[in-house]
């Protein structure tokens, strides 16, 4: 259900005084729940690690760089000398740009991956904590203002903690 539809409905019914105290809705700022989620920790600390010694040889390829041109820029190299400087320095750029390039790719391919797989999880727990707690709806987008006493946000964190830690203990079990 969109946000304008849950808002139609909303409105509708909210004039019938008997049908609205039946209802039970909830808010969650699914933005916040992605961004604070352990499981988006998680993601992020894989890509970190998968991805370190790669940026680590981006840099490496950056100080090789920084000392070609340091070498360019003195005084002590012969014709010669600055030629083969100068060769190596515009291969060792372009293959540090490919390389750069290809990392930031692949990030962004992997990172979109992973998020998108704690995106679903989420919105997974919402469902669960909506069924475990009886809400007959739960809405998010396009709500202009939520009363604290129907955002369920921090609760479905909660939960979502809960669930990582259930998990790390079975995998130590």
């Amino acid at each position: 259900m969109t946000a304008r539809a849950a808002i139609i409905f909303l409105l509708v019914f909210a004039a019938n005084a008997s049908f609205a105290a039946d209802i039970k809705i909830g808010f969650v700022d699914i933005p916040y729940l992605i961004d604070k989620a352990p499981q988006a920790q998680a993601a992020s600390n894989r890509l970190e690690r998968e991805f370190a010694p790669r940026q680590n040889l981006i840099k490496q390829q950056k100080s090789e760089l920084e000392q070609l041109k340091a070498d360019l820029d003195g005084d002590s190299l012969n014709t010669g000398e600055r030629a083969q400087v100068e060769r190596e320095y515009r291969k060792t750029e372009r293959r540090m740009k490919r390389d750069e390039q290809e990392f930031r790719e692949e990030l962004n391919i992997q990172k979109n991956q992973e998020f998108k797989q704690v995106r679903v999880y989420v919105l997974d727990a919402i469902a669960t904590f909506a069924k475990r707690h009886n809400y007959d709806m739960i809405i998010s987008d396009g709500v202009l203002f939520a009363n604290k006493t129907v955002d369920v946000t921090d609760k479905v964190l909660i939960e979502l903690q809960q669930s990582v830690a259930q998990s790390n203990d079975q995998k130590t079990n």
